[in-house]
């Protein structure tokens, strides 16, 4: 009997870790997380939680709501993690990121056709032009430097940006490609608009922890199992299923 009870004790001492359910919130973002047409989540950030979440023996629901919210409930410890911010000063005050990104948007200027805007890189060739931006979003630090110099108009979407360029209210607009593509395709503007070069800069997505929670462990294991997928080319492969470009970052 006591042998019997050894071996059992040991056996529960050397289980893995005990499986769990997480909570995930997002907010739309075209191929990172949004519905398909059966009301799911799905979308690049959400392949990959599922994945890892699976591997690792836990359960995963994932809700879509505004970025700000999202945001508030991850700060107040109300959910596990958000998929997909990009780094910032004031939110690693409250949540822990992924050690590498999943994903990238380079930021890049569009314009019409025959937009007499130069861009070759510098700001102050624009200071002339009036430039379309999206609220809230990070354009990067050389943007930041010239912001003040430049005329900016600011709207809530890309929607509302391209918009604008197609009525001459601004001369060229900042964003990405990936949230550009679908608002193109549903305005029908694609011989319309042009994407200068050079990119602007470069923006990285992550997974956001709530420092709220109890999250060490996990966010150790998720981490392990991500470099994992990242070495063996899944992450890459699973950007390309949605024809994003990634450079693997070990």
């Amino acid at each position: 009997m006591k042998m019997y009870i050894f071996v059992v004790l040991f056996a529960l001492s050397s289980a893995p870790s005990v499986a769990k359910s997480y909570y995930f919130v997002g907010s739309h973002f075209p191929s990172i997380l949004e519905h398909n047409e059966q009301g799911q989540v799905v979308g690049l950030g959400a392949d990959i939680a599922h994945e890892i979440c699976r591997r690792l023996g836990h359960t995963l629901v994932i809700d879509i709501m505004p970025l700000k919210r999202a945001l508030k409930m991850v700060e107040q410890g109300h959910a596990d993690a958000i998929i997909g911010p990009y780094k910032s000063h004031l939110r690693e005050q409250y949540m822990h990121y992924s050690s590498l990104p999943f994903y990238e948007d380079p930021i890049v200027f569009y314009t019409k056709p025959d937009s007499e805007v130069t861009w070759v890189g510098n700001f102050a060739s624009l200071r002339k032009d009036t430039i379309g931006v999206i609220r809230g979003w990070n354009y990067g630090d050389e943007f930041k430097r010239n912001a003040s110099s430049l005329s900016l108009s600011e709207v809530a979407s890309v929607r509302a940006s391209f918009l604008q360029l197609m009525y001459d209210r601004v001369d060229v607009i900042l964003t990405h490609p990936r949230a550009a593509k679908p608002v193109i395709d549903s305005l029908n503007i694609k011989d319309k608009v042009v994407m200068l070069s050079p990119i602007v800069t470069v923006n990285q997505g992550y997974f956001g922890f709530s420092k709220r929670r109890e999250l060490d462990e996990f966010i150790n294991t998720f981490n392990a199992e991500f470099q994992k997928m990242l070495i063996n080319g899944d992450i890459v492969r699973l950007n390309k299923k949605y024809e994003l470009s990634f450079v693997a970052h070990y």
